[in-house]
Parts: C-alpha cells; sequence; structure tokens
C-alpha cells in the first residue's frame, strides 16, 4: 500500500463527508475545514465553536452540528450552509461567562442554533429531515423546513432494567422509511420517519457493550467496545468477527458482498465465507468514496488508498 497524493490535514480528524461540491473534514478539536473533489483544500481552518463536536449530518446542502462540553454542562445544535463555509466563533473563555440562556454565545456563521438542555446521543439524517436523541428527553425528527415533525419519549426496554447505563442510545440511522435506534445494551427500536409510529422493538442477544452501529438496508453491523462485531440481519443467523480493537468506521461493500472496515490499525473485510486483514502502524479513522475507489482517513490527518480493490 502507498500513500495517497493527497496533503495531510492540518489537524487531527474526527470525520469526513461527503457533498455536491466536495468534502467537509471535521477535527476532533471542532476543526471545519472545505477541500474540494479532489481533496484538495477549498478554504482556511474555522472553529465555529470552542468545543468537541458531539456528531454531524448532512441535509440537503446544510450540515446539522452538535456540540458538548461536559466540564462546563452545555451543549449546541447548529446548521450551516455548506456553500457558504464556516466562520471562526468565540474563545473558550467566553463560554465560562455566559452562564444563562438568554446571554449563551451560539456557534457562529450558523443558519440557525439552539441550546440543548441535555446531552445529544444520537444525530442523523436524509435529504428531507434530520433525527437527534437528547439524553432523559426523546426522540425528536425534524425536517429540512427546520419544523418539529414529531417526537416521542426516550425508548424503554424491560429487559435491561439490570444493565448499568443499558438503555442508553449510541447510534441511530435512517434507513428508507425508518428510523433505526440503538442503545448500548443492544437494544433496538423501528420507527417509521413519517410520523414516528414504533414499527418494531427488540433486545438482540450478545455478550458486551454496544459502541457503534453501522447500517445499509436491513443489514447492520454491531460494534463492540472489546472489538466484536455482529452483522445483524432479521430473521437470519447472526455473523461475528473479532477485530484487534473498536471499528472506527465501517460501510457496506457492494461488490464484495462484505462489510468493509476501519478497526484498530486494521482494515478488514468482513464477509459470510471469509475475512481478510491489512495491518496499519496509525489508525484509519474513516473509509472514504473517491471516484471509483475507496481511501483510509489516518488520525494522523494522512489519506492513505484501501488495499482491498474494485470497492
Amino acid at each position: 500500500m502507498t500513500e495517497f497524493s493527497v496533503e495531510p490535514l492540518p489537524f487531527h480528524p474526527a470525520q469526513i463527508w461527503q457533498w455536491d461540491e466536495g468534502y467537509i473534514a471535521v477535527g476532533i478539536d471542532g476543526e471545519f475545514l472545505k477541500l474540494d473533489l479532489k481533496l484538495q483544500t477549498s478554504g482556511e481552518v474555522r472553529k465555529p465553536f470552542p468545543c468537541s463536536v458531539q456528531s454531524t449530518a448532512l441535509l440537503g446542502k446544510e450540515m446539522v452540528v452538535t456540540w458538548v462540553d461536559h466540564e462546563l454542562m452545555l451543549a449546541r445544535m447548529a446548521s450551516f450552509a455548506l456553500d457558504k463555509g464556516f466562520e471562526d466563533g468565540p474563545d473558550r473563555g467566553e463560554l465560562r461567562t455566559r452562564t444563562s440562556i438568554e446571554a449563551a454565545i451560539h456557534p457562529a456563521g450558523a443558519v440557525w442554533s439552539h441550546v440543548l438542555d441535555a446531552e445529544p446521543l444520537a444525530l442523523c439524517s436524509n435529504d428531507e429531515q434530520f433525527a437527534f436523541i437528547l439524553w432523559q428527553k426523546g426522540i425528536y425528527a425534524m425536517g429540512i423546513d427546520k419544523a418539529e415533525h414529531w417526537r416521542k419519549p426516550e425508548p424503554e426496554w424491560k429487559e435491561l432494567e439490570r444493565f448499568p447505563h443499558g438503555e442508553v442510545i449510541v447510534s441511530a440511522s435512517i434507513q428508507g422509511s425508518l428510523l433505526h435506534v440503538w442503545s448500548r445494551g443492544a437494544a433496538h427500536n423501528v420507527y417509521q420517519c413519517e410520523d414516528g409510529e414504533l414499527v418494531n422493538s427488540e433486545v438482540i442477544e450478545c455478550d458486551g457493550i454496544l459502541n457503534s452501529v453501522y447500517s445499509h438496508d436491513e443489514n447492520h453491523l454491531l460494534c463492540f467496545e472489546n472489538g466484536e462485531v455482529m452483522w445483524y440481519r432479521p430473521e437470519t443467523p447472526q455473523v461475528l468477527c473479532k477485530l484487534k480493537g473498536p471499528a472506527q468506521h465501517a460501510v457496506w461493500s457492494v461488490q464484495h458482498d462484505a462489510w468493509h472496515i476501519a478497526g484498530w490499525r486494521e482494515e478488514v473485510l468482513f464477509s459470510e465465507t471469509k475475512n481478510q486483514r491489512h495491518v496499519f502502524d496509525e489508525i484509519p479513522v474513516q473509509l472514504i468514496s473517491y471516484g471509483n475507489s475507496i481511501l483510509l482517513l489516518m488520525n494522523d490527518g494522512t489519506f492513505v488508498q484501501s488495499s482491498f480493490k474494485d470497492n
């Protein structure tokens, strides 16, 4: 494997999104940077809010972002117009002096921004709406029109009553017309995106604490804190794979009929019949679609080509 001929990001990355006009890179300390379709820098590094980004989601040509600062006990949610870019916001010291909602500081350059009164646990979207879960508050579905479509109470599962924090939501995704919500105890609720009607509720039998979930239609990759991953499909036997450490990211590979996983210093193709691996010195943060190939964004900000061809 050779390093891809693109300049490294000037910060440690947390996530990168692709949209119509290029890519948006997000840093672990709240940095944002626009890249063009060839992954070349097309703007300056900006930091709209002086906290770590909790989660991001694309909504058309806007990006919805949440921030959490546990020390200062504050959280924000805002949306940015990607064609206008990002701006630098306030310094962290200013947050300490603004303790009331009326005086709250908001992210700079946002289309809209809200003070959240609870920690955002998960955020997801499609082209028409986005959904988020607030701790001990509930599930909220909002539209691209900024209006609230519906809200539901935070899920509860009796089977998890003796599982410490087992009902805490760790992941959510929209697959077609359905919203999938997962908890750290591997509990799973499915809702209609249109009205929030509960379609199904279940608890997956497993050992371990769920850390994240990646979904493609009815295929779900359950990633546990101990490095195990489970390929879950309704009414189909589960398939397990043990990684070197926690999964960092995963996408479904149509060509290989397998999960393509960025693991702990490894890249893995996880199929029903076999597993293929490639080891790295650095940690791959995310798998990125680039033309007809797949790149890995590493934790040092560099890009490398996937060792698995024809992805």
